[in-house]
């Protein structure tokens, strides 16, 4: 069956045709919108109308065929696009037919229309682009709508600013569609368009011209709607009105805009402006009439139509707008002139008694004696127009209503009583009574005895009763002898000698509190009884008058009155005492008690003294100088408590009881305390939210300002019992408060000083709160800065003093001078450096208090029994069981031989008790050193070891840079030296020099012949080439700028190996091969390289280098050996090489390097095959001692700041590493650059820890960055550490680095704090390390440095103090808020007035979170507020207020208080800001307590003392439970179970348990068989066979000695000297001649 292929049906569709393409024969394609069919297999050409139009060359058709025709969309047409026939695009609303493919133009600018030949539109309609816009191109056909108006384009253009809109351009436009546009309410400075609805006001308008509003919103629309010559720009479309609400006068009004003005509605005529006032004839026009009832007529309201009144006893209607316009007087219609008012109602308005002092308006009534009287028309005020009184009221403007009678009693006669004068006057229809009888008054008149009295009262005239009228009785009836007037006259009889009546007379009665008496001659009378000069009585049924108070029984009402009367005369009334009787009196406050004037009540709680309704928050009594208060209840001030301070106590809003008066200011001696202040006694006080007694000093500016009280119980719910302000002072005695929310205050300065006082429930107990801002306080600044740098402790072998350890290695330092002391001799310490970047102290930081130091660290100590290089045999007493808990702990030996020495634990075998330790400076087996001491050999019993925590500080940054020397050559040598007191390095080949006085930038200058070797002294440089063919070098004495040659004399085949030179001296030496290698001759020049001698070394030999060094005096030595011809001969000189002494090295090796630095000379060798490489350390040039280090060829050493540095070259193995170490003997290796050729040498830096490396061939120089790692070990105390001792500071730290501390027991870490500084003091040189030191101490006794020592605990350094504080003052340190110290005691003073230098004591302790920093300035005060309280008793004090204490539920079993009232003891006592409570008390649960110093729990029995304010070392004995322990003045700190006595305090005492443990390790090791290492018997020891004296001497026996023991018992010199004496003289006092030793 033939093969079936679907491609090759005739048709092929291909899709859309790309360039590029294969295409078969009847493949089809689409092209623009056009179907085409290949007429022949082809590949499509770049563009298809070449394959459609032109025929294949040698061909006769074309390749395709138009199949079909059709468009294709392209959408919006875009510039830069290609258009192919038939594509169809839309432009501006037109669609287009492409009739010609081409690109289309380059922007939109330009459009479609720069091609419009190869277009034809292809259907027609608009291009709607919505909104117009301004500065818009438009063409043609574009539709926009603007405003409610759709318009179409009708030539091109760009349209105009948004200000003109499209009206500037209406030419361009038709319109398409029309209709109205919203625009809301009418807004001004906006733009509106034709068609644009607005609402404005009421109306709503139709904009007929396209405009620009207003800008003032004031005028509206108004000025746009065609007024006066204006073209109207608005039509209106609905009219409408929009109601405002109450007219304003600051509210701006459009037409039609309705408001209600008084009662009625008004409608707005036009358009105004906020600034018009109400005119309701040319602005309104009345809408709605109305009432409105305004209540009593106001003189000052304005009033509109409809406005309803009343006004005296009218009621009237408001015709107008008025105001001030009287309704009676001016409103009504007179004369024909429109009235303003019209009377809507008449009535009458009853107004009491007739009173000139007030006005009366019409319809007013009142009475006037017995009659009612109407007023007419307006009264006014002190207007002489009196009701019924023809003679003043002329006018009838009073109307008489009623006629009746009005009682008042007896007729009283007008009269003067010592200058008071009573007017009695009488008015009609008042009823009197005259001797029995009584009358009607008929005419207003006063009384007068002589004319107007009613039984004489006639009208002389006519004969009628004139003023009065008898209402009862008849004269003519009346007893003739009646001489009774007045309610209690008394009738008396006169007798004659017979006993007979001679006649009567009248007995007047006494006054208030007289009593009838009888005379000697039996005349009665009155009289006033208890009547004493200057005593003063109040009582609640007394009279506040003049003339009274003199007596009980007519007293002054109440007592602000009765001072104020005493205050009127002071001279003549005071000194008084006023008596209050029993009573409750409201009085108007406050009340002033003047000065020598004690007001007394009758009882306690008899007598109460309140405030007048309205005086609650008022002050009650002001006291002045020698005033007093007694017995009484002051009651009744009630406020509430305001916002809390910051110390969270509040003030009450209710003022005081008792207060000093502030009188008329601070000046106002009148009122200040002079000379006795005033006393409260036997006073209670109830209240809320107010103060018992205040003294405010504030309020007086000299005097006393002191109030004392005894007896005075504060009962104050959110109150404050007692406040002293400002310089207040008061003494208080028994003075209780309860419920309180202070009981007692003292603030800004204020002073209490209270005996047997009590401060029960409330808030708080006693406050003290801040100072007398008044007050000049004393001023200083803290010193930090005060001590050289400390050191812990010293390290010797029993003999030598080795170096020290230091809790402070200070700062700043350029120089130091240290002393040594103890029993040894001659230990001599310098210092010839100070560390840059160096560790100045290690502390522990107090993140937990709680836990400050960590815990369970691991610390022991003991003695050991052997030891080697590698590991210590430690005591038998040891009882670790697993070895897990010593390994990685670092051992360390602190005393007896190989004292300093120390290493990380690596095993430890706990049978053998063989301790192994690896050297943690590189992890190699071995000891180190803290001072790089050598390492001993052996170890004995002597040896003193602690296993401790390994403290590590992280080693400071590592770094490399390069820098370029100025040229590529064979560099030889580079050395470091001094220039200008600055560091100059100079490096040199045979041919030039580059010098260089920052390391960075180098200088190079050509030396042809004359360079090589380097050696710098005294400020000078010598240059020598080492070929002694050449025997050619250089120098300058100008720091390298200038250059002379120099010979050297050598022979020709004479090399030099190395030269060096006297940092402060001219003599400089080279050392010198031959040809042959072995060499006598040393080059040497005493003219710093001017010119050059030679000196003979002591031997023949390959001499390889040579230094300057020494601690003391200068010492040179010269090394021999190479790698051909290795040696272990050396040669020093101590007379600048004019002799030389040769000693032995350490090791036969080739010896490449020697260097001087810290305080020993250090050698490397240059080793190439794999052996360990040597090294060798002297201090003295003379003995030396031998080290090793990684195998290499070391070719140079230098020393920077506590570290030496070697370098390799690349002959040997592992070239590319660089080796440091502190001390030669132990090494750490890091890496270099790898690709350098041979490493020529390394100089360091005096001030940087920068090191600089010289490669042969090379054009840069490596500066290698890396400081000392500084070391430092913890001191452990009862498993926590206290703080870190440093042996080495470091250098070259940039920030404070990390400690790390690592124990396998401990369960806490300790947290700390590495400090850098620069002028760091490092371990001294010890250039003689003394003899005899079985103890020293060391001390730094002057420099220019100091240690900056944070100061922590209970002392406090000042400088510039300016005067001396006194015990108790407040010291304020900035920066530590809300803490105050005080002084304890000054212990140290230097300095003078105006600039002391102190060390107090002070309290509370300064902690290391709050230790202020150096130079941080202090205020010590002595004006602090404060109270002493003694014999003080504190109740329940946190219970709060009355409510919350709920008293007496307090104390019933079962009562579950809120959590914030029950009791709370830190509140009895609140110090804040400075002010101090010194207090003895006691409270609920009977706990004594003395302040913060001494406190008995008497529940518990247990006793706590505060140890910063005891002195325990001036206790004469201490009792225990029964031991007593006394007469040695130690100080006991601590009781301590540690069986290491590891401390070695003064201040511990050790348990039982403890002592048993340290007596068995020191006297058995351990050993159950007391089987001893060495037994010390003073000075005397025993160890072994031998008997001896550590510290040399002769054992002298002063009894005979029996020696028993077998053949060769005794041998030896004993032996040998005792046949040598045995014929001579008998010996007294024992054998003589024991050795010394054995």
């Amino acid at each position: 069956m033939a093969e079936f292929r679907i491609d090759r049906i005739r048709f092929n569709w291909k899709g859309p045709w790309v360039t590029g393409t294969a295409y078969r024969k009847d493949d089809v394609i689409s092209y623009g919108g056009k179907v085409f069919v290949a007429l022949s297999g082809h590949t499509a050409s770049a563009d298809f109308n070449t394959d459609l139009d032109f025929l294949v060359a040698g061909e006769s058709t074309p390749k395709w065929e138009q199949m079909g025709d059709g468009r294709q969309w392209k959408g919006e047409w875009q510039p830069e696009a290609f258009y192919k026939v038939n594509d169809v695009v839309k432009y501006r609303g037109i669609l287009y037919n492409c009739i010609d493919s081409h690109t289309s133009a380059t922007s939109l600018s330009l459009g479609l229309e720069t091609d419009g030949e190869k277009w034809s539109p292809f259907a027609k309609g608009v291009n709607y682009l919505a909104l117009w816009t301004a500065s818009t191109v438009y063409k043609k056909n574009d539709l926009v709508k603007y405003s409610g108006i759709l318009y179409i384009c009708i030539t091109d253009h760009t349209s105009n600013t948004v200000q003109q809109g499209l009206e500037a351009d209406q030419s361009k436009w038709a319109v398409y569609n029309r209709s109205d546009n919203w625009q809301g309410a009418w807004l001004e400075n906006t733009r509106y368009k034709v068609d644009d609805i607005v609402r404005y006001g009421g109306n709503v308008y139709r904009c007929i011209v396209g405009h620009t509003s207003n800008s003032d919103i004031r005028e509206g629309i108004g000025t746009d709607l065609g007024l006066d010559s204006t073209a109207a720009k608005w039509e209106l479309v609905v009219e409408g009105i929009e109601f405002k609400g109450d007219w304003t006068g600051t509210q701006w009004y459009k037409t039609n805009d309705i408001v209600r003005y008084g009662p009625n509605l008004y409608k707005a005529k036009r358009g105004m402006s906020g600034t018009d006032t109400f005119n309701d004839t040319a602005d309104w026009d009345i809408w709605l009439p109305g009432l409105g009832f305004e209540e009593i007529w106001n003189p000052n309201e304005p009033y509109q139509p409809g406005d309803v009144v009343q006004y005296g006893g009218y009621t009237y209607t408001s015709l107008t707008i008025n105001i001030g316009s009287n309704p009676s007087a001016f409103g009504l219609e007179q004369d024909g002139v429109g009235a303003d008012w019209e009377v809507l109602v008449r009535g009458y308005s009853m107004k009491g008694e007739w009173s000139i002092l007030n006005s009366y308006a019409p319809g007013s009534v009142v009475r006037k004696g017995g009659y009612l009287y109407e007023a007419l028309v307006n009264v006014l005020a002190n207007e002489l127009i009196e009701p019924g009184d023809p003679d003043t009221d002329t006018s009838a403007q009073w109307k008489l209503l009623v006629t009746g009678f009005a009682w008042k009693g007896e007729w009283k006669e007008s009269a003067t009583v010592e200058g008071d004068s009573s007017f009695f006057q009488y008015y009609p229809g008042e009823v009197v009574m005259d001797e029995s009888e009584t009358y009607i008054c008929k005419k207003q008149h006063y009384s007068n005895i002589f004319e107007s009295r009613p039984r004489i009262d006639t009208d002389t005239l006519t004969g009628n009763d004139y003023y009065w009228t008898k209402y009862a009785g008849n004269n003519e009836t009346s007893a003739t002898n009646n001489v009774l007037r007045y309610r209690g006259d008394i009738r008396t009889y006169a007798t004659k000698d017979d006993g007979s009546t001679l006649g009567t007379a009248r007995l007047a009665i006494g006054g208030a509190g007289a009593l009838l008496k009888v005379d000697e001659d039996t005349t009665l009378k009155y009289e006033n009884l208890f009547e004493i000069n200057k005593v003063w009585y109040v009582s609640p049924f007394g009279e506040d008058i003049q003339t009274a108070g003199r007596n009980p029984a007519t007293p002054f009402k109440t007592v602000k009155y009765a001072c104020q009367y005493l205050q009127g005369n002071l001279a003549e009334r005071t000194p008084a005492t006023i008596f209050v009787a029993t009573g409750a009196y409201k009085e108007l406050l406050p009340i002033v008690i003047p000065k020598d004037v004690a007001v007394v009540g009758d009882e306690l709680r008899s007598t109460v003294i309140m405030p007048a309704d309205g005086y609650e928050l008022d002050n009650m009594f002001y006291m002045h100088n020698g005033s007093g208060l007694r017995n009484m209840t002051l009651q009744g001030l009630s406020g509430t408590l305001g916002q809390p301070n910051d110390n969270l106590t509040r003030r009450p809003t209710a003022g005081a009881y008792v207060s000093l008066d502030p009188a008329t200011g601070v000046a106002d001696t009148y009122a200040h305390i002079t000379t006795k202040s005033p006393y409260v006694q036997n006073v209670t006080t109830f209240g809320t939210g107010c103060i018992g007694m205040k003294v405010d000093g504030d309020l007086h500016n000299s005097g006393n300002k002191s109030i004392v009280a005894n007896d005075f119980t504060q009962i104050l719910s959110d109150g404050i019992g007692y406040w002293a302000n400002g310089d207040g002072k008061s003494e208080l005695v028994s003075v209780f408060t309860y419920y309180c929310h202070i009981g007692y205050l003292a603030t800004a300065g204020g002073k209490v000083r209270a005996l047997n006082g009590n401060n029960s429930y409330g808030t708080y107990g006693t406050v003290a709160e801040g100072f007398d801002i008044d007050e000049v306080p004393i001023t200083g600044t803290v010193n930090n800065r005060s001590k050289e740098a400390q050191v812990y402790q010293t390290y010797t072998d029993n003999n030598q003093v080795h170096g020290v350890a230091w809790t402070h290695a200070g700062e700043g330092y350029t120089n130091a001078n240290m002393t040594i002391t103890g029993n040894g001799q001659n230990a001599v310490a310098t210092f010839n450096e100070f560390r840059q970047g160096g560790v100045r102290q290690v502390f522990v930081t107090e993140e937990d208090s709680n836990f400050i130091g960590g815990s369970n660290y691991t610390f022991k100590a003991n003695k050991a029994q052997i030891g080697t290089t590698t590991s210590l045999s430690l005591s038998n007493a040891d009882d670790t069981t697993d070895p897990a808990d010593y390994i990685g702990q670092r051992l360390f030996i602190y005393a007896g031989k190989g004292a300093g020495q120390y290493g990380r634990i690596s095993g430890f075998n706990t049978v053998s008790k063989v301790a192994t330790v690896e050297k943690e400076i590189n992890g190699e087996p071995g000891w180190e050193h803290v001072t790089g001491q050598p390492i001993h050999a052996t170890l004995n019993d002597t040896s003193r070891y602690y296993i401790e925590p390994r403290s590590v500080v992280a080693e400071p940054n590592y770094q490399l840079q390069s820098t370029n020397l100025g040229t590529t050559a064979t560099w030889q040598d580079i050395k470091r030296g001094t220039y200008n007191s600055q560091d100059i390095w100079v490096t040199s080949h045979p041919d030039g020099v580059s010098v260089s006085t920052d390391g960075n930038g180098w200088t190079h200058t050509d030396r042809t012949g004359k360079g090589g070797l380097v050696a710098i002294g005294n400020a000078k440089i010598a240059l020598v080439n080492t070929t002694g063919a050449t025997s050619a070098g250089s120098f300058s004495n100008d720091g390298g700028a200038v250059w002379n040659d120099t010979t050297l004399g050598l022979a020709a085949t004479d090399t030099v190996t190395d030269i060096d030179g006297q940092p402060l001296g001219d003599i400089m030496i080279g050392t010198v091969q031959s040809s042959s290698g072995a060499s006598t001759t040393a080059i040497r020049s005493t003219d710093a390289g001017n010119s050059w001698g030679t000196t003979t070394l002591p031997t023949a030999d390959e001499w390889s280098c040579i230094a300057y060094g020494g601690s003391t005096s200068g010492v040179w030595v010269a090394l021999a050996g190479t790698v051909a011809a290795p040696s272990n001969v050396g040669a020093y000189s101590t007379d600048d090489g004019s002799s030389w002494t040769a000693f032995t090295l350490p090791a036969t090796s080739a010896w490449e390097k020697v260097i001087w630095g810290r305080d020993r000379f250090v050698a490397t060798t240059a080793k190439t095959d794999s052996s360990t490489a040597e090294t060798a350390v002297s201090f003295d040039g003379i003995t030396w001692y031998g080290g090793t280090m990684e195998p290499g060829e070391w070719t140079g050493i230098g020393y920077s700041q506590g570290t030496f540095c070697a370098v390799k070259s690349d002959t040997g193995a592992q070239s590319d590493v660089v080796a440091f170490s502190r001390d030669g003997f132990h090494w750490l290796t890091k890496l270099l650059p790898a690709g350098f050729e041979t490493r020529a040498g390394v100089a360091g830096s005096s001030n940087t820890s920068d090191w600089y490396v010289v490669t042969s061939g090379q054009q840069n120089i490596d500066k290698i960055t890396y400081g000392t790692r500084a070391l430092c070990r913890p001191i452990v105390a009862s498993g926590r550490i206290g703080t870190f001792i440093l042996h080495d500071p470091g250098a070259g730290y940039s920030s404070n680095p990390i400690v790390t501390v690592n124990d396998n027991k401990n369960t806490l870490d300790v947290t700390t704090v590495a400090e850098v500084a620069n002028g760091v003091l490092p371990q001294p040189t010890m250039s003689n390390f003394g003899t005899g030191y079985f103890r020293s101490q060391a001390e730094v006794t002057s420099g220019d440095g100091y240690a900056e020592i944070v100061q922590i605990a209970d002392e406090l350094i000042l400088e510039n103090v300016s005067k001396l504080p006194g015990p108790g003052d407040n010291i304020s340190i900035t920066g530590i808020d809300g803490v105050t110290y005080f002084v304890v005691k000054i212990k140290e003073t230097t300095g003078i007035l105006g600039g002391y230098n102190l060390k107090l004591q002070i309290s509370p302790n300064l902690g290391r979170q709050e230790a202020p920093v150096h130079g941080e300035s202090i205020i010590i005060r002595q004006q602090y507020s404060q109270v002493r309280l003694t014999g003080h008793d504190f109740l329940d004090i946190g219970t709060g207020n009355f409510a919350s204490t709920a008293y007496p539920g307090l104390y019933v079993f079962g009562y579950n208080p809120d959590e914030d009232a029950e009791p709370k003891q830190f509140n009895e006592v609140l110090q804040y800001n400075g002010g101090r409570v010194f207090y003895t008390s006691t409270d609920q649960d009977g706990n004594f307590r003395v302040g913060e110093l001494f406190e008995v729990e008497q529940s518990t029995g247990t006793i706590s003392i505060n140890a910063s304010f005891f002195e325990l070392d001036g206790l004469e004995e201490l009792r225990l439970g029964g031991v007593v322990l006394g007469g040695t003045g130690a100080v006991i700190r601590e009781f301590s179970t540690d069986p290491t006595f590891a401390a070695n305090s003064n201040n511990i005492v050790p348990t039982q348990r403890a002592i048993g443990k340290y007596v068995q390790a020191r006297v058995s090791s351990g050993g159950s068989d007391l089987k001893v290492n060495r037994l010390n018997a003073g000075d005397i020891s025993f160890e072994g066979n031998k008997i001896f004296k550590p510290l040399g001497g002769t054992i002298v026996f002063n009894a005979p000695v029996s020696i028993q023991g077998g053949a060769g018992t005794v041998g030896g010199d004993m032996a040998a000297q005792a046949y040598f004496v045995a014929g001579g003289a008998e010996a007294t006092g024992g054998f003589p001649g024991i050795g010394d030793d054995e």
